[in-house]
């Protein structure tokens, strides 16, 4: 009996080192709690929230950099030409989350209300684009 690989999937998934798909799901898992602490902080007005949202923040931006530092090497080592929509998105993502993470240094809630929350809520959902442009770059079946 024999295997065949599935014809759907594009070369270039071959392209990124190990860790690197890892690393990102957690970043964009950093920057989706750091939502949801704003989210709760909004609510609640307890400190812990806004320090929380900082430290995911922290997070995020150092496993999002690993990230980068992986792909840059993936691309030197495979040299296949990489998905330029996905990866400019996910640099405007990582320069949001930086400028988020300034943001969040401030004091109280105006660390918070209106700014910290909509960069926040700007990061996840450019990070929701930015996965479907990656899908559709490596599934081209699901184009049609």
């Amino acid at each position: 009996m024999t295997y065949q690989t599935s014809t759907y999937r594009n070369r270039s998934i071959r392209a990124s080192l190990p860790g690197q798909i890892t690393f990102s799901t957690f970043a964009a898992a950093f920057f989706t709690f750091a939502l949801v602490c704003d989210w709760a902080y909004v609510q609640t007005t307890v400190l812990m929230w806004r320090d929380f949202a900082a430290w995911l923040l922290f997070a995020g931006l150092v496993v999002g950099g690993i990230a980068v530092i992986l792909w840059l090497i993936g691309l030197a080592v495979y040299r296949q030409r990489p998905a330029w929509g996905e990866a400019l998105l996910s640099v405007v993502i990582l320069a949001l989350a930086l400028v988020n993470s300034l943001v969040h240094a401030g004091d109280g809630w105006s660390a918070i209300m209106p700014l910290g929350l909509g960069l926040s809520l700007v990061t996840v959902v450019l990070m929701v684009i930015a996965g479907t442009l990656r899908r559709l770059a490596f599934h081209p079946m699901l184009r049609a």
